[in-house]
C-alpha cells in the first residue's frame, strides 16, 4: 500500500511541476518581484555581498529555454502525472476497499461462531459410523454377515434361479 502512496505523491509531483512550468511567461522577465527591461542586471546578494549577477539578456534566454522545454516535453509530463496520479488514488482505494471487506468478513464470521447452539469447531471432523446394540461392525469379521430370516426371493420366470 505505500508503494502506491508513493506512485500518487509522484503523480502530483509531476502535474504541479507542469502548471508551475505553464504559468511561466518568457517575455516577462522579473528579479526579485519586479520586472526587468533591456540592459538590467540583476543582482543576487548574501548578507551584504553580491553573489551573482545576471543581465536581462541572459535571464530572457533562460525562460525561452525552459519554455521551449515545455513545450517539447509539456505535455507527457501532464500525461505522466495524470496517469500516475491516477493509478495511485485506484489502486489505494482498492487496497482499502479489499482491507475493509476482509474486516468485514471476519467479523461475520467470528459473529457466525459465536452463536448459540453452534458448537465450538477447530476443524473439519469425519463422523465416525458406531454400529447398533446388537449389530455386527462392518465389515465382519467371519466372512459374509449372516442375515436372518429366509433366503431372498428371486427374480424373473418361474422355474429359473432353483426356486
Amino acid at each position: 500500500m505505500k508503494r502506491w502512496v508513493f506512485v500518487l505523491v509522484a503523480g502530483i509531483g509531476f502535474l504541479v511541476v507542469t502548471m508551475l512550468f505553464a504559468r511561466e511567461d518568457p517575455s516577462v522577465i522579473k528579479c526579485g518581484g519586479r520586472i526587468m527591461g533591456p540592459g538590467d542586471v540583476c543582482e543576487s546578494t548574501k548578507g551584504s555581498r553580491v553573489v551573482d549577477e545576471d543581465t536581462y539578456a541572459e535571464m530572457k534566454a533562460a525562460a525561452e529555454s525552459r519554455a521551449e522545454t515545455f513545450r517539447n516535453h509539456g505535455l507527457w509530463m501532464a500525461g505522466a502525472g495524470v496517469a500516475l496520479t491516477g493509478l495511485g488514488a485506484t489502486m489505494l482505494i482498492r487496497g482499502k476497499r479489499r482491507k475493509d471487506r476482509a474486516i468485514a468478513a471476519a467479523r461475520q464470521d467470528v459473529q457466525w461462531q459465536a452463536q448459540p447452539g453452534f458448537p465450538q469447531q477447530q476443524g473439519f471432523q469425519q463422523p465416525q459410523w458406531q454400529p447398533a446394540p446388537g449389530q455386527q461392525p462392518y465389515p465382519p469379521q467371519n466372512g459374509w454377515p449372516q442375515q436372518p430370516g429366509p433366503p431372498p426371493r428371486q427374480f424373473g420366470p418361474p422355474g429359473y434361479g432353483g426356486s
